[in-house]
């Protein structure tokens, strides 16, 4: 158990550096708010069984390695979201519709996407190339 737990540890732990982090949101096309919120996340820790684990740095971490992998899918979620909430900004019956059609939409965004970056050829070789990296662990 104990060995786990600090395997767990250092997983959580092996997210990118903050000031790395702080580059890769500021080379977003974000608003200043949003920005400054992302770099507050970043600085999130928490402190397990007397071990500091970096969470906001890890969750930002993953989300940055997302929109890498898959972009098409990432854009398909965001054109939901904005299509959801101009549907919700319609008078009277736009938060019903909205409510009803948000998850259709993002259904429909997600499957696109994946559609896309699932049929996209550098996918293959970066998937090949994560596994060669792991398959390399795998003999040490």
């Amino acid at each position: 158990m104990s060995n786990n737990f600090e395997s767990a540890i250092k997983e959580a732990n092996s997210a990118l550096p903050q000031r790395k982090l702080n580059e890769l949101i500021e080379r977003t096309n974000l608003s200043a708010d949003m920005k400054a919120l992302l770099a507050d996340i970043a600085t999130i820790t928490v402190k397990i069984a007397g071990k500091v684990i970096s969470i906001g740095r890890k969750v930002l971490s993953v989300a940055f390695e997302f929109v890498k992998l898959f972009p098409a899918i990432t854009l398909g979620v965001i054109a939901a979201l904005i299509v959801t909430a101009i549907i919700a900004s319609i008078p009277v019956i736009g938060a019903i519709l909205a409510g009803a059609l948000s998850s259709i939409l993002l259904l429909i965004g997600v499957g696109k996407g994946a559609l896309l970056d699932l049929t996209n050829p550098s996918l293959d070789e970066r998937i090949a190339s994560f596994i060669g990296s792991i398959s390399a662990l795998k003999d040490a």
